[in-house]
């Protein structure tokens, strides 16, 4: 059994095609990772760059020669916690404080996950779908190449549909998913599993299409990483994929393989 078997917790008639998908990914000789793409010239917002897989897509942007458009309800602490972007009062449960905010932006991230156990006034209807959506329109005044959107595996699972308390969640992130691809902006969306943070780069990543139904974990980091590899890809919109860590010989085998794996 290889290591990926034990690993990871598979389910039905699925565990096949995704051992198969993701082993193929595995089995490659390493090799030094490949350039992170630039993105000198462009503005990208995004949303939740306070929040943990946030703040890593910000500073990987910010890295690689983007100009990084971000809000929040208290600006002074966001400047605190990321410095170096730009800050715009808004809050993403308020429709309204959102006028305007992509103008200029040549893409979108949407990092923010509802969190109504720290915050009541989080609640998922709020975030994940209407706030996911509400961004959407604004993305599409603006005009903007391309909106990634941080989801969540499991949200096609037809338990979560009638789902209430904590489970709703996926149904709402769903909600959104759905409202972004009728907005037309050009959009991807990635699913990953559960996260965890570890630091990025100590696994290979798994990309599959769709909502593979696995039990594993990703690092924010890696997520951070997919979604700028996303950013550079037109082979991405249109595209929905899970991403989670895998064990592997060639940890930057992903990058490589990157535009041919979503393609699939």
């Amino acid at each position: 059994m290889s290591q990926l078997s034990r690993r990871l917790i598979l389910s039905g008639a699925a565990a096949a095609g995704v051992v198969g998908a993701a082993q193929a990914q595995e089995n490659r000789n390493p090799g030094p990772p490949p350039p992170m793409p630039s993105f000198a010239g462009q503005t990208i917002l995004v949303a939740g760059a306070t929040g943990r897989t946030g703040k890593f897509v910000v500073s990987m942007l910010l890295a690689n020669g983007a100009k990084v458009r971000a809000f929040s309800r208290n600006i002074d602490q966001a400047k605190k916690d990321v410095p170096k972007a730009e800050w715009i009062k808004a809050d993403v449960k308020e429709v309204a404080s959102l006028k305007g905010i992509a103008k200029g932006c040549d893409r979108v991230v949407f990092a923010i996950g509802s969190n109504s156990f720290r915050d009541p006034s989080n609640k998922p209807d709020l975030v994940d779908s209407a706030g996911v959506i509400a961004l959407a329109q604004e993305a599409k005044a603006a005009k903007a190449k391309q909106y990634v959107l941080i989801s969540s595996v499991g949200v096609t699972d037809p338990a979560n549909q009638t789902a209430t308390g904590f489970a709703a969640v996926l149904r709402y992130k769903l909600e959104g998913e759905k409202g972004l691809a009728a907005s037309g902006v050009p959009h991807t969306i990635i699913r990953p599993v559960g996260m965890w943070d570890r630091p990025g780069g100590e696994f290979n990543v798994a990309l599959l299409t769709n909502d593979a139904n696995i039990g594993a974990m990703v690092s924010r980091e890696d997520v951070a990483a997919v979604v700028l590899q996303s950013l550079a890809s037109e082979k991405v919109l249109g595209k929905t994929f899970t991403c989670f860590n895998l064990p592997g010989f060639d940890v930057h085998a992903w990058k490589r393989d990157f535009p041919k794996i979503v393609s699939l």
